[in-house]
Parts: structure tokens; C-alpha cells; sequence
């Protein structure tokens, strides 16, 4: 499954390399200018999700929940818009169909383990957030062998696991630490991120991962057909 990818800041989708937010600059796509035209086009050739990260709420400087509710009722947006709690998940609903819980917003992994007590966890995913090699989270406290930890006992039906630092610079391929998360995380499904080529998917396809979040090869239309959607 390829997930197409949106980063949102003031009102508009934006692109950048391996995370310099201050650098991103308008989104060039095949599939339209206007956002809203994106995602129409998106749908109506076989997309059945996009991922959007509101870099605005993420770095608490704005907010841009009214558009990305509107791409929602195109097509049913994954939301990492920097929840960490229950209460921000519950809020969430009114403006996607599934949230995020990122580690990079994350503060007290005790707040993560209550989401998927409290609510239900098929419309929760989690995000294991890596950049130059490390685990990026709100909490330096928080190892990722604590984050693994809660992903096998919670069990989320997905797991993204995204390198950062290799989004945008088309160097997305198998690398150690993402395939270490993958392999001890047995207790759920997938979805590998960050500077993916056509030729990385094919090495993660033959290591058995079908789900993806592509950004840069599907607006410049070079995803190959064979692996839509």
C-alpha cells in the first residue's frame, strides 16, 4: 500500500529535505496546485489514505485543522498534527479519520499506553520518529527500548517507521536501524517512510513490507504503476 505524503504549514502543502522545516517550500505535484485538487486526483486514481503532518501544530506556532479536515472528507486522512494524550486523539476526530502518535511529540510514555487503554486502538497509529540514527522524541527520557516496549504491549494495527533525516534526499534505502525496529516489533503491520526510491520499495517488498509513505517520487511522477496504491 502506498500512502501518499503532506507536510502542511500555513495553509499550504510543503516540501523540504530530512526535516529543516525552515527551508520547505511549496509542493510541486503532478496531481495538481490546490491541495484540494491533489487529493481529488489522488483518490480518483486508487489512493485509499494520505498521511499529513501539520508542521504548524506540531511546532506550536499555528494550526491548520479546518484544511486538513476538508482533505478528510475527500479522502481519509492519517493526522500526525503532534498529539500525545487522550485528549488530544478525542479532538482529533473531528478533523481526521486516523491520529498519530508520534514519538517526536511524545512526553510521557505512561500518556501513550493510556491512549490505547482508553480508546479504540484500530484509529490510533503509532510513529516511530528517527533522525541521524537516534530516536527523536519530546522527552529525552524516552529510549526506544521503552518505545518498543509499549508497541508490544499495546499491539497498534500500524507502526510507521520514519527516518527523517532521509526524507526528500531520495536515499531511502533498507538501513540497519529501521529494519532493527521492524524485527522487534513483531505485533504489528508496517509502514516504512523517508526518502523512498522505486528501488527501495522493491528491497522492503522483498523483506516482506508492503506499506509505505511516499512523498518526492509520487509528486514528480516517477513511482512506478506496479506498486500503486
Amino acid at each position: 500500500m502506498i500512502i501518499p505524503v503532506f507536510d502542511v504549514k500555513d495553509g499550504h502543502f510543503v516540501c523540504g529535505k530530512s526535516g529543516k522545516r525552515d527551508t520547505y517550500c511549496k509542493l510541486g505535484s503532478v496531481y495538481g496546485d490546490s491541495p484540494l485538487d491533489i487529493a481529488v486526483n489522488l483518490m480518483n486514481d486508487g489512493a485509499r489514505y494520505v498521511y499529513i503532518a501539520d508542521l504548524d501544530r506540531i511546532e506550536g506556532v499555528g494550526d491548520n485543522s479546518s484544511f486538513i479536515s476538508e482533505i478528510n472528507s475527500i479522502v481519509p486522512v492519517l493526522l500526525d498534527n503532534g498529539a500525545n494524550c487522550v485528549d488530544d486523539i478525542v479532538s482529533n476526530r473531528d478533523i481526521c479519520t486516523y491520529s498519530i502518535l508520534a514519538t517526536e511529540s511524545m512526553t510521557n510514555i505512561d500518556d501513550a499506553y493510556a491512549v490505547f487503554d482508553e480508546l479504540p486502538f484500530e484509529t490510533v497509529i503509532v510513529s516511530v520518529d528517527i533522525k541521524d540514527n537516534e530516536l527523536l522524541t519530546g522527552n529525552k527520557d524516552i529510549r526506544l527500548d521503552d518505545v518498543i516496549s509499549m508497541i508490544n504491549t499495546v499491539k497498534p494495527a500500524y507502526t510507521i517507521v520514519l527516518n527523517i533525516s532521509r526524507v526528500g534526499t531520495g536515499n531511502g534505502n533498507v538501513d540497519v536501524i529501521v529494519r532493527d525496529i521492524i524485527d522487534s516489533t513483531p505485533y504489528t503491520q508496517h509502514i516504512v517512510a523517508g526518502g523512498l526510491t522505486n528501488e527501495s520499495i522493491r528491497d522492503y517488498k522483498d523483506k516482506g513490507i508492503d506499506n509505505f509513505l511516499v512523498g518526492s517520487i509520487l509528486h514528480d511522477g516517477t513511482l512506478l504503476d506496479e506498486y500503486k496504491w
